[in-house]
């Protein structure tokens, strides 16, 4: 009954595709807010900030949003999407004046709790994102949150509290789609590698919600798919027949397009005679690019950039698997019989999204600090304390979630005295110039938090040392030396957005054969700064 209200109260205020806003006529200006982060008292998401990029790729590839008119937001603190907000006005001002029709999409991906978005360790209350979206000087204004708590912003002051959780304005419209109520949780899946709610809203708007077979996917048509395949989806999950209900907030009248298939001149057509649901893969972006529902009597198009696709379609008792090229200016038939059949356990997909479609990072990081070796002897004239400089490149649950494959270079060198004993007996110090150079790999384990973090782990160097000797030594051939060795790291690290802060210090084990064999060991301590993308 309620759904039957929500759909009753938009057909009563929306008149035929195309009576208010003509095709190609409103201009989308758009901001992309995701976050991983959300407090010390939240889980880490992993796939926040893979949605909001899949979103926004979406929008520009089929709902005329130019990249230099959206302004993407990952990672980011409050501040920086208040700063967004501000420059979005602005700009969408300065179209008005110039006579254009203003669409503005809002879309934000990441955690929520009591009427605000947790963005790391600064907060935006939702309160300030819908007066934001109701002053705004566009025509349309259209939000998607896909966040636990969600459903928090329709209940606001101005909104009509459940059961219909619609608001309808005659005059300026703002529309609001929520991921869940004000007291549900919204889901994360391995297996798509992302979100429920944003998995079905990007598959919706390539085409699968296209209901009419026009070739546009309306706000209408986006609403009540991804309504229906997120709870057909979660139900089970949820413990009962508790449905998610999604805010949705109108005003001014008109079916509102917003992306149109025939915006790309490549995808993948379904034949009306098939059935079933099919999984899309994209193999170059490494995620899954749309599922399809696939209803037997109509035939459907996927809009896809040019590239290569897995697609899988489950059956009762076995699954088809196949894969497609899709060229520029390329409609590609989907077709059964070219597909390979197999058994579900000798599917070669299982893992692709839980393994590819992690959302892993590459940290790039700079870093200084000392090293010595614990022994005096061996510090004093052989490897002689020295500062270090270096660079680390880290893979970022690459492997494992939580879990980072790292490869670094550290360089030293300088001058410093050593005792040399001459061949008279008498011990002369000369000066000695060295260098080292250390290559190094390690697995370390990370525990995250908002602000700050632990990592640890083994680690095995490669350590390549030279030195020459001064006057009056400089005859003497320049010694080399070169050896593997084992070690560990551990250290703290402090998140500020995208860039990290740590401390971190290695101990070494060492054996070399010198006049004699000998197990030493020597240790550092780094301070640097990394960025993560």
């Amino acid at each position: 009954m309620r759904r039957f209200l929500i759909l009753l109260l938009l057909l009563m205020w929306c008149r035929p595709a195309g009576a208010d806003w003509p095709p190609g006529e409103a201009i989308p200006y758009g901001l992309v807010v995701g976050h991983n982060n959300g407090g010390d008292d939240m889980e880490r998401l992993h796939y926040a900030l893979r949605d909001a990029e899949k979103l926004r790729d979406v929008f520009i590839e089929l709902g005329k949003l130019d990249p230099d008119r959206v302004w993407t937001v990952l990672g980011g603190d409050a501040d920086d999407v208040r700063a967004a907000m501000a420059e979005i006005e602005d700009t969408v001002g300065q179209a008005k004046e110039s006579g254009q029709t203003v669409l503005l999409l809002f879309y934000y991906s990441g955690h929520a709790k009591d009427g605000q978005l947790c963005l790391g360790d600064s907060r935006l209350a939702m309160k300030e994102l819908k007066r934001w979206l109701k002053d705004s000087a566009a025509d349309v204004r259209v939000a998607f949150i896909d966040a636990c708590q969600s459903g928090e912003i329709t209940r606001l002051k101005g909104g009509v509290l459940a059961p219909s959780m619609v608001e309808v304005e005659h005059t300026r419209g703002h529309i609001i789609v929520t991921s869940s109520s004000a007291s549900e949780g919204s889901q994360e899946s391995d297996e798509i590698g992302g979100s429920f709610f944003t998995h079905f809203l990007v598959s919706g708007l390539r085409g699968d919600a296209d209901a009419s077979g026009d070739g546009t996917v309306s706000l209408r048509e986006i609403y009540e798919y991804s309504y229906n395949r997120t709870v057909n989806r979660t139900a089970s999950t949820r413990g009962g027949t508790q449905h998610p209900t999604y805010g949705f907030q109108m005003a001014g009248r008109g079916e509102i397009p917003l992306t149109r298939t025939a915006a790309l001149d490549s995808g993948l057509t379904f034949p009306a005679g098939l059935c079933g649901v099919y999984l899309v893969y994209d193999l170059d972006g490494q995620r899954i690019a749309a599922e399809l529902n696939k209803q037997a009597g109509q035939e459907r198009f996927i809009a896809v950039p040019p590239g290569r696709y897995l697609i899988k379609k489950r059956r009762a008792h076995d699954l088809l698997l196949g894969r497609l090229d899709v060229l520029e200016n390329q409609k590609v038939t989907v077709k059964d019989e070219e597909f390979e059949s197999m058994a579900f356990e000798d599917d070669t997909t299982k893992g692709l999204v839980k393994v590819r479609e992690r959302t892993w990072q590459v940290g790039y990081s700079l870093r200084m600090g000392a090293e010595a070796f614990f022994d005096a002897p061996t510090r004093d004239d052989l490897f002689y304390t020295s500062a270090q400089v270096g660079l680390q490149v880290a893979f970022h649950d690459l492997l494992a979630r939580n879990l980072s494959l790292a490869v670094d270079f550290m360089l030293a060198g300088g001058k410093d005295d050593t005792e040399v004993e001459l061949d008279s007996g008498l011990v002369q110090v000369v000066d000695t110039t060295f260098f080292r150079l250390q290559i190094g790999a390690g697995l370390y384990y990370h525990l995250d938090w908002s602000w700050f973090g632990l990592y640890g782990g083994p680690r095995l160097t490669l350590l390549m040392a030279s030195r020459s000797f001064g006057e009056p030594l400089e005859h003497y051939p320049d010694q080399t030396f070169g050896t593997l060795s084992p070690g560990a790291a551990l250290g703290s690290v402090f998140h500020i957005g995208n860039w990290d802060l740590f401390l971190e210090g290695r101990v070494n084990y060492l054996y070399y054969n010198i006049d004699g064999n000998s197990s030493i060991g020597y240790g550092g301590g780094y301070l640097g700064v990394a960025y993560r993308h």
